[in-house]
């Protein structure tokens, strides 16, 4: 056998295989994943799924066939129980993780993460922290308790979007390991870097008009503002919801200028948000919120409430702000101090851009994932 087979062997031997259990083809997770292969070290990267999108996002314009012809990264779509044992079969032999979205999360992933119990496989999984806009902790860590816990020392590796709940995960075991993650989002290339002229301040939101996006609480704190204030402010919203009628209603007394744009398509968001300096996220609660690494890429300045995930990325302090969920007054204050600092904020654009290409851009996201399996 000569060298190069040898090195070859070696590599294959001592590679890492990566298996992804989800529910759909998650574009909020494809942008990283994507990287993984070309990574040294990295042998097979499977992506294994019930179904590649759900309905609703094909609706909003969401695209997930397109990651189908991912180069490196095989995709195995409603695959029988027969076709998932024999896939354990193979990996448990080599230095294989074995990733689920959640341990109850979601019905179909389910009975394949029991299935890989039966196999000699390192398991992770990624998830959201508990949604607790609609249950208190309490009753999430109740559910816990009775569902999840017995499977806790079958897993290595919690991956949670944002740091508020590692702790929360952190108390129900010491054999995992409970790292801080975040959701990627496609790299978008900003297509001009043309002065912004004028003293408006330009803002934006971008998302679901719900009760629990609470955009009312961006209108109501531009309300608080007096004339001259509200006249140095544009606002744009895009998309669409039942809040609608009361945020138009709301919008009608305002002196700023307000435009509803309604659902846009996926593709022409970017340059909608590169005529914008500031995105508003004012979330009653976000597991995540991807728009705000989708506005951060591109330059813009981001102000969310703390009860989105994402706020995790502003802790550089040149990205953006955070302020209390639902508190007006707050929101009316970091609205004012935008106006005050609109030239700085329109100076930091090619900034924010070179901070996410370092550290959210999917190669920076795939190469941190890998490194926290290795070790």
């Amino acid at each position: 056998m000569d060298i190069t087979m040898v090195l070859a062997l070696k590599r294959s031997i001592c590679s890492m295989n990566i298996l992804f259990f989800q529910n759909i083809v998650s574009p909020h997770q494809m942008p990283y994943i994507q990287h993984l292969p070309t990574l040294e070290g990295v042998q097979d990267v499977v992506v294994i799924v019930p179904e590649v999108n759900l309905g609703e996002r094909d609706s909003l314009g969401w695209d997930a066939n397109k990651w189908l012809q991912t180069k490196g990264v095989n995709f195995v779509v409603a695959p029988s129980k027969q076709y998932v044992e024999e896939l354990f079969r193979k990996y448990e032999k080599d230095n294989t993780w074995c990733l689920f979205s959640g341990i109850n999360a979601f019905p179909m992933v389910v009975p394949w993460f029991r299935s890989s119990l039966k196999y000699k496989v390192k398991r992770g999984i990624i998830t959201e922290p508990p949604y607790v806009y609609k249950h208190p902790l309490w009753q999430h860590s109740l559910r816990f308790a009775l569902k999840d816990w017995i499977y806790v020392k079958d897993i290595d590796k919690v991956f949670v979007m944002g740091d508020d709940y590692l702790m929360y995960y952190k108390f129900w075991s010491k054999h995992w390991e409970v790292i801080p993650f975040m959701y990627c989002t496609e790299w978008r290339e900003r297509s001009a870097m043309t002065e912004r002229k004028g003293n408006k301040l330009k803002i934006l939101y971008v998302g679901n008009l719900s009760h629990r996006k609470n955009v009312e609480c961006l209108l109501k704190a531009n309300l608080l503002l007096n004339k001259e204030e509200q006249n140095n402010i544009e606002i744009g919203i895009v998309g669409d919801g039942e809040q609608r009628p009361r945020l138009e209603q709301l919008a009608g007394s305002s002196h700023s200028a307000i435009l509803f744009f309604g659902t846009i398509p996926m593709e022409k968001i970017p340059h909608i948000m590169e005529q914008y300096d500031v995105l508003v996220l004012p979330s009653l609660h976000d597991g995540w919120g991807a728009v705000v690494n989708e506005a951060l890429m591109l330059g813009l300045y981001v102000i969310c409430s703390n009860h989105c995930g994402a706020k995790y990325l502003l802790k550089n302090h040149e990205n953006g702000s955070v302020f209390s969920s639902n508190n007006i007054l707050e929101l009316k204050s970091t609205l004012l101090k935008c106006i005050d600092e609109i030239n700085s904020i329109r100076e930091g654009v090619p900034e924010r851009i070179s901070w996410s290409r370092k550290h959210i851009h999917g190669d920076a996201v795939a190469n941190y994932f890998y490194n926290k399996l290795k070790v």
